[in-house]
């Protein structure tokens, strides 16, 4: 009977014609030739345009980094930049109200888009937030501060299995849609005089075995004015481990400068 079936099965499929198919090699070089290649933006940032060439529509980056080392602070950096390219941002800021967030920008807040209302542990309610933001606004890159809201720590048997999850639908989303995902990571504590490395966020290796790229960011123990920040690694590049410094210069980043001074 197993056999017959399976014939029978083997008859059926071989007319399959669903869009998910199997298809040659050429035949798909064929369709994707005729298909636009992924947006490509800049993060403002010299360095990181030179070393990541961009950020490309599909990916998810982790940005990662010691309490009030910088992490939203290079996020909102790269919100400002991407307005000045006339793209539009999204935001989820789920560690402090909108009023403090709006105020980290100094006064001079850029356009993004943004929920009215917060919902914690609902990965469908924010692809929805963000599909919505897309009709509306045509949204182009989406920040999420940070990993941990995504999903209900108390009710979760397997942290590091449970994040696996959250990226991978990130991913996934990130690349079904054509949108760059920027995804703030809480990192371990760490001796402050080591130099943190994408294996040492918070809960899950996972985090940097799914991501795109990864960006850790913390202070210069020579000088708490300086901030260092790393590509650990880029995937389409092939960068890793690379690292500049950077200055905090009207409620922004920028590469740093001798004569320059940051402060959190």
């Amino acid at each position: 009977m197993k056999d017959i079936d399976l014939v029978d099965r083997l008859i059926e499929l071989k007319e399959y014609k669903g869009e998910d198919k199997i298809v040659s090699s050429y035949d798909k070089l064929e369709e994707l030739s005729k298909i636009t290649d992924p947006p490509i933006y800049k993060f403002g940032i010299p360095f990181l345009d030179k070393t990541c060439d961009g950020m490309e529509g599909g990916e998810l980056i982790a940005i990662s980094g010691p309490r009030k080392s910088g992490k939203t602070l290079l996020s909102q950096t790269m919100t400002v930049n991407l307005q000045n390219q006339n793209k539009v941002c999204m935001w989820f800021s789920y560690e402090v109200t909108p009023k403090q967030f709006f105020n980290r920008f100094e006064g001079n807040l850029p356009f993004f888009i943004l929920p009215n209302k917060l919902k914690m542990h609902s990965l469908d309610w924010v692809r929805d937030r963000i599909l919505e933001a897309i009709a509306k606004c045509g949204v182009q890159v989406v920040f999420i501060d940070h990993l941990h809201y995504l999903f209900d720590i108390a009710k979760s048997r397997n942290v590091s299995i449970e994040i696996g999850q959250v990226i991978r639908f990130l991913k996934l989303l990130a690349i079904e849609l054509e949108i760059v995902i920027v995804l703030m990571c809480h990192m371990t504590k760490l001796d402050p005089y080591l130099e943190p490395s994408d294996y040492d966020m918070r809960d899950s290796s996972m985090i940097s075995a799914e991501t795109d790229t990864s960006f850790v960011v913390w202070r210069s123990n020579e000088d708490k004015n300086i901030g260092n920040v790393k590509v650990c690694f880029h995937r389409r590049t092939g960068a890793l481990d690379e690292k500049f410094q950077v200055t905090k210069v009207k409620g922004l980043f920028q590469e740093y400068t001798k004569t320059d001074r940051w402060s959190i």
